[in-house]
Parts: structure tokens; C-alpha cells; sequence
């Protein structure tokens, strides 16, 4: 089997870990929670330290990995989230657990920082389309098996195997990591690192995260935290502003933003977000849905869930290889298209919409659409974004992306909870704030599609990382 295909495969090992560990803490958290004799607010933190940690490191890790070598951040990462799993499966208390969630975080973030880039440096244009399909197809296996092997390993072994059983996964990636990544080329000289510039951006993302989506509620006095979170977006500002004019003046910058001069970049990065963000409000409040109004349990609400990433897991591979042959704008658009149609049929402006009546069948074909958009547009953006960069900024355009994701699923999850939280207020009615909230978001699903055509046209960019070799 030729190398580039084992490098697939470290890779998707490692995309896959990640994805599957997600899935699997999420539903073990009841179980921590008894454990350790504690509320669900402190518990939350196995959740919240893991996303926070990845968020603020994937740009400096980016950065590091351009500069001093993809392979050798990408393996660190295996050991570092191995090691990590380790003492999270072997944790005493809460404060040991939750330490070692965060040091499987760093790991996580030198492996989603650089799994793009990797995949784009290996594969020549005509096929990259396709394998990273192949790596958001690994992506949804981890996403479906997640929430079943973890209750099977609480259920029958006990909760620290949620957490051991990664260790096997790390090791074997790591191995085929040093065995089949090829090293990088030397870089002539290296221009340091920007310290300043990393801590900024650490604090600005913070102030936005916590301003959108607190991990914790700092008070127990609404009015209180409606200041705070005030405070700390009108904070985010000045911090924004100093992170780019420090960036624009470093010769080695956390992120480089020469690159948004590059149309395709930009309005991919942009057409990416806004599709997150209209993702959200089906990410968000259809459990809700399902467990309030259709009185499913647990397990039911699990699986229907899957419905998303089994799509995706079908047809992201398939869009990837179309997009490799036909450019990604068509599909892209088609994909934002298709989940601007979900939102706009289950807000009832159209058809019955979601509700007590609707039945299974339904939800289903309303989920599984919202799958086939997110796999139509996810591998073709990503293919754009990826192609239009040269290869000495791969790294940081492969962490902007992953930074991006995240952000966009916070403002998104931010957006449509005050959405629906002030028509709940205003109507007590549970289907009808659930049915405007999909509306407002199926605008951002528009934005979506129409900032998609925006990109160069054909499957080769003229920017892209292919030129000169």
C-alpha cells in the first residue's frame, strides 16, 4: 500500500480517538458525577477544561508545527493524549481527572492542528479532495461509536475504561506516525515564536467563549451575569484589535492575516462558520426536543442522533472525490442549501414543521438531511480552504479551521439558546420558540451558500500549496 495511504491512516487514527472520546465522556458523566459525590456544574468541568484547552492551543500549535516540523508536533500529540488517558483512567478525584482531561487536550489540539494539513502536504490536488472526505468519514465513526462504547464500557467494566481505552488507539497511532509520516523539510532559518501574540489570542477567545457560553454561571443572580458577559465582550474588543496589530507586525505570527487577502481562504473560513452556527440549533435543541416534547429516552435520543454523522460519514467521502474533479463551489453551495431547506421545513413555514405530531419517520428524513448538507459541504470547504495556502502555512490554516469549528459551535449553541429562551418567555410555548428559533438560523445557512460561490471557481486554486513544485 503506498506511504500516502498509511499516512490516511495515522492520521485518521487520530482524528478518530479524538472524535470517539468526545462521544464516549459525554456519556459517561452521570456516572462521574455519582463517583465522585459532586453537582453537575463541577462535574461539567471534564467537559468544559477539555473544549476550552483545545480551543486557545490550536493556533499556536498551528504555528509550531510550521515552523518546526508537522511530523514531529502530530506524533508528540499521540503520546501527549495517551498519556493523558492514562491518568484520567488511574484519576483519584475530580481535580486529578479534570488535570488530566486537560493535558488529553493539548494533545488533542497538536493532533487537530496539524490532521489537514498533513493529509493536504501528502496527497497531489487531484485526490486531496477525496482523502480528506475519507478523514471527516473518521470523524463521524467516532462520532457514532462514541455514546454505544462508552455505555457498553461504564455498564460492564466500569467508567475508568472510558478513558483507558484510548491508550491501545494512541500507541498504535503513534507507531504508525514515526513509521510512515515522511519528515518535513528543513525550514532555512526559523523566526522564533510570537509568545505575545499566542497569549492574546488565548485571552480573546477566552472572553468570547465565556461571553457566549460560561462553563459555569458566575453568579446565581441573572442581571449579574448579563453584566459580566457584557463586560467581557466589550473586553474581547480592545484584545481583538491588539492581537492583529501585534500579528501584522511579527515576522513569525500566531496567524498570518496576509492570508484573508486570499478570496477563497476567507470566504470559505466564513462560509464555514456561518454553516456551523445554523448546524447549532439542530446540534443544541433537537435532544431537547426529542427527550421534552417526544418524551424519548436516553438511548432512543442517542440513536436518532447518529442519523447526522452516519450521513456524513456516507456522503463526505463522496463530495470530497466530486470536489477534487468539479471544484467545491456547487457542492458547497448545494450542502448549505439543503440545511437552509431542514430548518425552513422543521419551522413549519412550510409543511407541518417539528412538533408533538411529528413522527419518527420524520425526524429521521429531517436529520438525515441536515447530514447530507453537512456532508456535501464539509469536504469540498475544507478541500478549498486547505488547496488556496501555501505549504509553509498549512499548519496554521489546518488549526484557523478546527479554531473556527469550535467557535462557530459556541456562538451558534449562544444564538439559538436566547433565541429560543426569549420566545419561551414570551409565548410558553416550547414548539413555537423551537420553530422560530430554526428559522432565524436557517438565514445563517444562506449566508452560508452565498458566501460559498464566492470562492474561485474548478477543483485548482490559484494560491494553492501545488504551485511551484
Amino acid at each position: 500500500m503506498s506511504k500516502k495511504w498509511w499516512t490516511l491512516g495515522a492520521v485518521g487514527c487520530g482524528t478518530f480517538m479524538a472524535a470517539l472520546d468526545a462521544g464516549i465522556v459525554n456519556v459517561g458523566l452521570p456516572t462521574l458525577q455519582r463517583q465522585f459525590n459532586t453537582n453537575l456544574s463541577h462535574v461539567s468541568w471534564v467537559i468544559e477544561s477539555y473544549f476550552l484547552v483545545i480551543t486557545c492551543l490550536l493556533l499556536p500549535f498551528g504555528r509550531i508545527s510550521d515552523g518546526y516540523g508537522r511530523k514531529k508536533i502530530f506524533g508528540l500529540g499521540f503520546l501527549v493524549f495517551t498519556l493523558g488517558s492514562l491518568l484520567g483512567g488511574l484519576s483519584l478525584n475530580l481535580l486529578m481527572l479534570i488535570v488530566s482531561r486537560m493535558i488529553q487536550a493539548m494533545g488533542a489540539a497538536m493532533l487537530m492542528a496539524n490532521g489537514p494539513a498533513i493529509i493536504t502536504a501528502s496527497f497531489p490536488e487531484k485526490e486531496r479532495g477525496g482523502a480528506l472526505g475519507l478523514l471527516a468519514m473518521a470523524v463521524s465513526a467516532g462520532l457514532i461509536s462514541g455514546p454505544s462504547i462508552g455505555g457498553i464500557l461504564i455498564g460492564t467494566v466500569g467508567w475508568r475504561t472510558i478513558f483507558l481505552v484510548n491508550v491501545p488507539i494512541g500507541l498504535i497511532g503513534s507507531q504508525l506516525v514515526y513509521r510512515y509520516l515522511r519528515d518535513d523539510p528543513p525550514l532555512k532559518r526559523r523566526l522564533g515564536f510570537d509568545w505575545k501574540g499566542s497569549y492574546l489570542q488565548c485571552g480573546f477567545i477566552l472572553c468570547l467563549i465565556f461571553a457566549c457560553d460560561p462553563p459555569l454561571r458566575f453568579t446565581t443572580q441573572p442581571e449579574y451575569n448579563k453584566i459580566i458577559r457584557l463586560s467581557l465582550f466589550a473586553l474581547s474588543i480592545p484584545l481583538g484589535i491588539w492581537f492583529y496589530k501585534g500579528e501584522s507586525r511579527h515576522k513569525a505570527p500566531i496567524f498570518d492575516f496576509s492570508l484573508l487577502k486570499n478570496t477563497t481562504f476567507w470566504s470559505a473560513n466564513l462560509s464555514g462558520l456561518l454553516h456551523f452556527i445554523a448546524y447549532s440549533s439542530v446540534f443544541v435543541l433537537m435532544p431537547f426536543f426529542l427527550e421534552t416534547v417526544k418524551t424519548y429516552n436516553p438511548a432512543q435520543v442517542g440513536l436518532l442522533m447518529s442519523v447526522v454523522p452516519l450521513l456524513i460519514l456516507v456522503v463526505a467521502p463522496l463530495s470530497g472525490r466530486l470536489s477534487d474533479r468539479y471544484g467545491s463551489v456547487e457542492l458547497c453551495a448545494l450542502g448549505a442549501g439543503a440545511t437552509f431547506l431542514t430548518l425552513f421545513l422543521m419551522s413549519g413555514i412550510i409543511g407541518p414543521g417539528i412538533g408533538e405530531a411529528t413522527s419518527q419517520t420524520s425526524i429521521v428524513f429531517y436529520l438525515g438531511l441536515v447530514g447530507l448538507g453537512l456532508g456535501l459541504f464539509q469536504s469540498p470547504n475544507n478541500n478549498a480552504i486547505m488547496s488556496s495556502v501555501p505549504k509553509q502555512k498549512l499548519g496554521v490554516a489546518s488549526a484557523l479551521l478546527a479554531t473556527l469549528r469550535n467557535l462557530s459551535l459556541v456562538l451558534g449553541s449562544a444564538i439559538c439558546t436566547e433565541i429560543f429562551a426569549w420566545q419561551k418567555e414570551a409565548t410558553s410555548d416550547f414548539e413555537v420558540s423551537l420553530r422560530v428559533t430554526f428559522l432565524v438560523t436557517s438565514f445563517f445557512a444562506i449566508g452560508a451558500a452565498l458566501t460559498a460561490i464566492i470562492k474561485e471557481r474548478g477543483p485548482h486554486w490559484k494560491t494553492g500549496n501545488d504551485k511551484g513544485k
